[in-house]
């Protein structure tokens, strides 16, 4: 059982990983037929497209989905600020400077910058 599911998500993930080039197979196998029928050129000869503007579409139409699940998270989302912390920086000189750290929440992101509270131990 456990070796049929693995089969099946395997060949989902190769059909998914390939899908343009079975688009373009499928262009190659049925060439004549979308020249003739599919082909929004087919009334200028002169261009001599064959189906190549098919075949552009469907290429761009399969591109699309991943161009949009590319997109990151994190412009979707707001961010949201949990607290601020003023800090004394240099409290020998004879203007205090105070730094300011905000602490924000970004929901979604799991991985956040937090190399300025979790340091290694010194030796």
């Amino acid at each position: 059982m456990k070796s049929a599911v693995t089969i099946v998500l395997l060949l989902v993930m190769l059909v998914q990983s390939f899908s343009k080039v079975f688009i373009v197979l499928d262009y190659q196998a049925n060439k004549n037929y979308i020249a003739e029928y599919l082909c929004v050129n087919k009334k200028k000869p002169e261009m001599h497209c064959n189906g190549h503007c098919y075949l552009k579409k469907q290429l761009q139409k399969a591109e699309q989905p991943e161009n949009q699940s590319s997109t990151p998270k994190s412009k979707l989302v707001p961010e949201i600020t949990l607290f601020c912390q003023t800090l004394l920086v240099l409290p020998f000189t004879a203007r205090n400077a105070f730094l300011q750290h905000c602490f924000n929440y970004l929901p979604g992101v799991t991985v956040a910058n937090l190399s300025f509270i979790f340091h290694p131990p010194q030796v």
